[in-house]
């Protein structure tokens, strides 16, 4: 059975795939509306994984995820063309996908489903694509053995010293150049660092990354743009779910 589900999702594009007893994060479930979605009974967390890195060199003050389509929309059909597929196999069960709007505390769950190392940072780091990927999952109330392969990175320190911030989540960069408002001295912070949209500084530092490989995601290839030009179309792109006032206020910011 679990080879039969790998299959139909590697048929879909999805080809990093891991799975977690429910029960393994049941009592850590994120509260939010998709929480409703979750099928009753449910016994499995079928993990995925999409890389998202299109090129080695850093794109032009954008992180790399920020390079690439939005990914709720690019992992988003992905995982829904799944679900349809899997229904057909399997009638008598559920499946419900889940893409960042999520009650599966996703890094977590996935370190369990034996995909990476949970690192100091939060991300997920994985053998072949580093931490430069996305997270998206499918539960069912399908039963399938399951073993808790958790595993954490070696806690080397490279990415709390490499970070402005020192890893304290309510000064992270990234989330700084989402906010809608922002002060002199935080546009500052944002302008020291070449930071237009997200960061990777930690990413960067880590050592398990050195040899991350790039994706083969057609969609974020194809997609791929490796600078942010003002008055560009901003459809499906990672930063227009804040509007265009403030990729352009970040864009302004920097280039002067």
């Amino acid at each position: 059975m679990k080879q039969t589900i790998t299959d139909i999702l590697c048929e879909n594009g999805i080809k990093n795939v891991g799975f977690c007893a429910f029960c393994d994060v049941e009592g850590n479930l994120l509260d939010c509306r998709a929480k409703n979605r979750l099928p009753q009974n449910a016994k499995t967390i079928i993990m995925c994984v999409f890389p998202y890195k299109v090129k080695e060199e850093a794109p032009k003050f954008l992180s790399h995820y920020a390079s690439v389509p939005d990914y709720h929309n690019v992992c988003g059909d992905m995982l829904n063309k799944a679900c349809e597929k899997l229904k057909e196999k399997y009638p008598q069960n559920h499946f419900e996908w889940f893409c960042d709007n999520s009650p599966i505390p996703e890094v977590h769950t996935a370190a369990i489903a034996g995909l990476g190392a949970k690192g100091d940072n939060g991300l997920l780091i994985t053998k072949e694509y580093g931490s430069f990927v996305f997270l998206g999952e499918i539960v069912s109330d399908i039963n399938i053995d399951c073993k808790n392969n958790y595993s954490e990175c070696s806690h080397c320190g490279n990415c709390k010293i490499a970070c402005p911030v020192a890893l304290d989540k309510t000064k992270c960069l990234s989330n700084l150049s989402q906010k809608k408002q922002l002060n002199d001295n935080e546009l500052q912070i944002l302008r020291e660092n070449n930071i237009l949209w997200g960061c990777d500084i930690c990413s960067n530092a880590c050592p398990m990354n050195n040899s991350a490989k790039c994706t083969d995601i057609k969609e974020f290839i194809v997609g791929y743009r490796d600078e942010y030009t003002l008055g560009e179309d901003t459809t499906n792109r990672p930063y227009t779910w804040r509007g265009e006032k403030v990729i352009n206020r970040n864009y302004k910011n920097l280039i002067k």
